[in-house]
């Protein structure tokens, strides 16, 4: 049994690439998102949805949902993203660093500069609406369904069967593609664009390498990109 539970020995067992580090620590992130932002982008949903004067405020919305549904009303909608956060997390990914290696073989040798990597960005924020678009319109029906009996959609796969049944096709479950691709291929070009700025003002300033960068101003750089990101897409569209 002690041989069970003891650690490998070096270099044995099937260490993980930093491509699959980088996919593991993103769909964490990911799920973590969803979990924090959910209760936040219902009442968002429901407000910008609503007819006027259902609610006097977003937190007379949250006030009443939380009346009708208890705590678990926030989390309507919810496995939907969660499902898809996954694939997501795994087409950006790819898409950028496919964008990155298209640049980087017609630099000759030199470094991306800021519009290469807003590309790059774009790129992979345009890709990954083709599972994004489909998860948000399904979590947004659900989210904003009347609390009627019977209800009108039964879960996230009886609402895809029906908007593909009754919208004809994919183009109804795809709905607002195109605002979706600008939307996403703006933020995410802008996201890349300043953390990518960020971390190259940061790298001249300290004469320090890009692995040498320390966890907080990491996570200081990226939330600034997501403040970024949310001013230049999100708030638009």
């Amino acid at each position: 049994m002690s041989e069970l539970l003891s650690p490998p020995a070096d270099g044995a067992g099937l260490p993980l690439t930093q491509t699959q580090k980088d996919l593991i620590g993103g769909s964490v992130g990911g799920i973590t998102q969803v979990l924090v932002g959910q209760p936040f982008d219902i009442v968002k949903v429901r407000v910008q949805t609503a007819p006027p004067g259902t609610y006097s405020s977003p937190l007379d919305c949250a006030s009443k949902l939380l009346k009708a549904d208890g705590p678990l009303g926030f989390y309507k909608g919810t496995l939907t993203p969660l499902l898809g956060i996954g694939a997501c997390v795994s087409i950006q990914f790819g898409a950028l660093e496919f964008a990155k290696r298209f640049f980087a073989q017609r630099a000759k040798g030199r470094d991306l500069n800021l519009g290469e990597f807003w590309l790059s960005g774009a790129f992979a924020g345009v890709a990954n609406t083709v599972v994004a678009n489909p998860v948000e319109h399904i979590r947004i029906r659900l989210q904003t369904q009347p609390d009627t009996v019977p209800r009108m959609y039964n879960g996230p796969l009886d609402c895809a069967i029906k908007l593909y049944k009754n919208g004809g096709g994919l183009k109804g479950v795809f709905k607002a593609q195109v605002p979706t691709m600008l939307r996403d291929g703006v933020g995410y070009g802008c996201y890349f664009l300043t953390y990518e700025a960020l971390v190259q003002r940061h790298l001249k300033a300290t004469n320090l390498s890009r692995d040498q960068i320390s966890p907080l101003w990491a996570v200081t750089y990226g939330a600034v990109a997501g403040y970024a990101l949310w001013f230049s897409s999100v708030l638009p569209f």
